[in-house]
């Protein structure tokens, strides 16, 4: 599951839903791709928080899945909703995004050679999503 709304506590030490602006939480799991072609990123590897790719020969487009799978992976969204995870590169050739039907490419268009990018996907309808590479 992509999102799951957590419980936190306010100031007070009270009980609430969590809600955007609360800040990251997690519990990473790596995601390694060795696939040296272009390719699509699946849903089970965002799912973790970290994907590595470690086998690039060249630099590659990389395609978001779509929105209505990232979508029906996080049920709990809200539309404003979102959540974030890393994505790494070892080789020295960088990753092109490419979106998937339903998502909105925002920010840099590239993970560099040999860098890493902090991926922030916001729900912006029932049907679509922004992909913000930072």
């Amino acid at each position: 599951m992509l999102f799951k709304r957590l419980f936190a506590t306010d100031r007070a030490g009270l009980p609430q839903v969590s809600r955007a602006g609360l800040g990251m939480v997690g519990n990473i799991t790596v995601a390694e791709v060795t696939i040296d072609a272009a390719m699509t990123m699946t849903v089970a590897q965002m799912a973790g928080g970290a994907v590595y790719y470690s086998a690039l020969s060249a630099g590659r487009v990389v395609t978001t899945p779509t929105a209505a799978l990232i979508l029906e992976a996080a049920p709990d969204m809200d539309i404003g909703d979102s959540f974030m995870f890393w994505v790494s590169i070892q080789d020295a050739f960088a990753i092109t995004w490419g979106a998937g039907t339903g998502v909105t490419l925002l920010g840099r268009a590239t993970t560099a050679a040999s860098g890493s990018s902090l991926i922030v996907v916001t729900k912006l309808s029932a049907t679509t999503v922004s992909w913000t590479v930072l």
